[in-house]
């Protein structure tokens, strides 16, 4: 029978935690029978694998220098460009989205189409999170119609 040394046991042991810690992030997205099949989201998404989460919160149409669009549409996608922006500097794509709260000011009392229009647009078919949309009164910003949160992963 042949003895492992110290020095072969550790390299044995770094080779299979190196192999483990390299598995492939695996992301399931989808609406199980009897949900729904929404547009812009899906109903369950599934994380397994080694990975990094990545949590922005109230993203909204501002930039750099404070300029803050007039409507929902513009705002919308000002909003969608400053997540990718912030996903960017991580690393990380629209598609490694895996959840969403879009907060819409006054939803009820007007056509958040245009808003919804936009995150239809920015999530390839097969990418899109799971999501909840909840109508506020006012955000922080008085001037601000939307705010999203966003939580993505990616491989560690």
């Amino acid at each position: 029978m042949r003895q492992l040394t110290f020095g072969a046991l550790a390299a044995s042991f770094m080779t299979l935690h190196s192999q483990g810690a390299m598995a492939e992030l695996e992301v399931k997205r989808w609406n199980p029978p009897g949900f729904s099949q929404p547009k812009g989201y899906v109903n369950v998404v599934t994380v397994k694998g080694n990975h990094k989460e990545i949590y922005l919160g109230g993203k909204a149409g501002l930039t750099a220098e404070d300029f803050v669009p007039e409507g929902l549409e513009a705002q919308a996608k000002l909003t969608y460009e400053n997540i990718e922006r912030a996903l960017a500097a991580e690393g990380a794509k629209m598609t490694d989205v895996v959840e969403m709260m879009i907060f819409i000011v006054d939803l009820q009392k007007i056509d958040p189409e245009p808003a919804y229009q936009v995150v239809r647009d920015s999530f390839p078919e097969g990418f899109k999170p799971v999501s909840m949309v909840i109508g506020v009164s006012a955000l922080a910003d008085p001037r601000l119609l939307i705010e999203v949160n966003i939580k993505a992963v990616v491989p560690e």
